[in-house]
Order: structure tokens, then C-alpha cells, then sequence
């Protein structure tokens, strides 16, 4: 029993052999990727934090976020966790049998966790996108497609929540191979493909409604483009998605389970990441008004202004009324009047 559990979790296959005491791993290539989700999520929530400070308004989509916040750092801690272990992208062969519980438990946990998080922030993406593109109880089948998309979303994770917890008998199943007794329901892999499969999905469905509501508006072409740009950012948790559902395949179709589940749970904590990028990166403009409003940098620019007071003296009689804070230049069209849409409301203004 003892050389079972000392011996590979799988055998090696023809032509390799097993390294059970210094497996090579990719913690090399894991840890920055981590670490840079680390640094997105928190200069992102940083941003949309003051940019919340400044406007002194919560939402629906605050409120998700309080949750879903604490939770992503609880699975980033996982994330690191993770390369304690065997590592990253080691084969399963180069692990010993008894070593596949730990490996195995930080990857269930992290699957649980990342379930909550992605229903969490996907919906606060589209409650988000929804006060900004429609007026307060405006409603309209575009509205309703967002609905629908965020309540699949939040329903595909609780169904794969609660298969996750009843999937293997005893409840140890779930993560121990060597679990007296064990039998589980459901194939773990097939699961991974179907989550993926079904996010790409529903990811891809409110960009294109956002784009096409986006190049509807009655704006200049670079204004929209510019506003298209930010809710562009999607595209990025797109590519993850896509190539997360790339490899949940070969995780379905491959007996080496701890070489790619690793690279699933890379590909989950960049989808995540993007995820959080896109529900702050609108706050952007925002944080930028902020700063240029603020104490600091009006002292900046007076002290920058008498410097050069003498050029500013003779253009301030030219510029005097344009130096003001006009609140309805984004609406202006070519000709100066007013743009508008029918079923939108000034998109340009709620961001910048």
C-alpha cells in the first residue's frame, strides 16, 4: 500500500519516466500571470472605487461587487496555493498518488469560488451596462436580453454549484481519489466543457447587443468609436473564454487531469480578471474629470497659468467663453445641435 501511494497518479506513458521528486512544473509562467491579475484587479477596483467616491451613487452593481470582491481574492489565494502543491502544468504521472487529494482540493475549492465570482460580476456588468445605455424604467427588448443573460449566467452557476457538492459519495469524492467508497455521478470534464462552452455564449450576447446599441446613437463617429473602445475591453474575456473552452476539451479527452486543469484555472482567473477590468474600466473617464477637478491639480494649472501669464493674457480674450464648463458639448452634433436617440439615453455624457 505504501509503494501505491509513493508511486505515480497515473502511469507515465510509453517512452517517459516518472519524476516524483522534482517534477518540472510551470509556477515560472503561473506566478506572474497571477500576480498581473493581482495588479489589473486592483488598480481597476481602485478606479471605480473613487469614481463611486465621486459621484456619492450606489447601484445594484455595488452591491454585487461588495460580495463578489472579498471572494476574488480569496480564490487568488488559492491561485497561489495552487503552485505550493505539485504545481502548475505538471503531468499527472510526475505526481505521487497520496499528493492528488491537496492538488485535487485547491482546485475543487477554486472551481466553487469561481462559480460565485463570475455569476456575481457578470451580472453586475449588465446592471451596469443596463443604467448606462437606458433610463431609469426604460425597458425594451434589449433590457430584457441582458435579464435573460444574467440570470442563464447566475443559474449555469448555481446548477454546476450544486452538482459540484453532490457529484461524488462520500462528499471527501470530490477531491480525494482515494476516498473509501467512493462514486461519483457525473464527469468532471464534461462539466468544464459545458460551463465553457455556455459562458463564451453568453459573454458573446451583450457585446453585440453593446455595440449595436452603441453605433445606433446619434453621436459623431468618434465619439462613438471611443465609447465602443471602452465596452470593447470585453473582447479580451472573450479570448480567454475562447481559450479556456479550447482546453477544457483536451481536458476531456486527456487522462492527464493536473496538466490541464492547471491551465483551466489560469484561463478561470483571466476570465474573472477581465471581467472585473470591464465592469470598472468605465469609471475611467470619471476618475480622470475627478482628478482634473481636484485641488491638487487646479493648484498645478494656476501655478502652470502665471508662468505663463502673458500668452494666457492675450488669448483669454478670445477664449474666455470657451474656458468654461459647457454640459452639453457631447451632445452637439456637426451643425451644434443637439443629438438623439430613440432608445437611448447619452451614453458619452454618463461615461466622461
Amino acid at each position: 500500500m505504501a509503494s501505491l501511494l509513493n508511486g505515480p497518479a497515473t502511469p507515465a506513458p510509453n517512452g517517459t519516466e516518472s519524476n516524483l521528486d522534482n517534477p518540472p512544473n510551470g509556477n515560472y509562467i503561473a506566478i506572474p500571470i497571477i500576480s498581473v491579475c493581482v495588479v489589473v484587479t486592483v488598480l481597476s477596483y481602485a478606479l471605480r472605487f473613487y469614481a463611486k467616491y465621486l459621484l456619492k451613487s450606489i447601484n445594484v452593481a455595488d452591491y454585487l461587487t461588495i460580495i463578489a470582491f472579498p471572494l476574488y481574492w480569496a480564490y487568488i489565494y488559492y491561485s497561489y496555493r495552487l503552485s505550493w502543491t505539485p504545481g502548475y502544468l505538471v503531468h499527472e504521472w510526475d505526481i505521487r498518488l497520496k499528493d492528488m487529494a491537496a492538488f485535487s482540493y485547491i482546485c475543487w475549492i477554486a472551481t466553487i469560488l469561481y462559480l460565485f465570482i463570475v455569476a456575481l460580476v457578470k451580472c453586475a456588468i449588465l446592471s451596469e451596462w443596463t443604467n448606462l445605455f437606458f433610463p431609469k424604467g426604460t425597458r425594451n427588448w434589449l433590457t430584457y436580453i441582458w435579464w435573460t443573460s444574467g440570470a442563464l449566467i447566475s443559474s449555469l452557476s448555481f446548477i454546476l454549484f450544486v452538482l459540484d457538492l453532490v457529484n461524488c459519495t462520500p462528499f471527501s469524492g470530490n477531491w480525494d481519489p482515494l476516498a473509501q467508497g467512493r462514486y461519483c455521478r457525473f464527469s468532471v470534464p464534461a462539466f468544464s466543457v459545458a460551463s465553457a462552452a455556455t459562458n463564451l455564449g453568453l459573454e458573446l450576447i451583450p457585446l453585440t447587443i453593446a455595440q449595436k446599441v452603441i453605433w445606433s446613437m446619434h453621436l459623431t463617429w468618434k465619439k462613438r468609436l471611443g465609447v465602443s473602445v471602452i465596452f470593447l475591453i470585453s473582447i479580451v474575456g472573450c479570448v480567454s473564454s475562447t481559450v479556456r473552452l479550447y482546453y477544457s476539451t483536451r481536458f476531456y479527452t486527456s487522462s492527464d487531469s493536473s496538466y490541464y486543469f492547471s491551465i483551466l484555472a489560469l484561463c478561470t482567473l483571466c476570465e474573472t480578471t477581465c471581467a472585473n477590468l470591464v465592469l470598472c474600466v468605465p469609471s475611467v473617464p470619471k476618475v480622470v474629470r475627478g482628478l482634473m477637478q481636484s485641488r491638487v491639480f487646479k493648484r498645478l494649472r494656476s501655478r502652470f497659468t502665471r508662468t505663463n501669464a502673458s500668452n494666457t493674457t492675450d488669448n483669454s480674450k478670445d477664449t474666455g467663453l470657451s474656458s468654461k464648463l459647457q454640459p452639453d458639448w457631447f451632445m452637439m452634433g456637426a451643425r451644434g445641435k443637439p443629438d438623439k436617440t430613440t432608445y437611448t439615453k447619452d451614453v458619452y455624457h454618463e461615461i466622461v
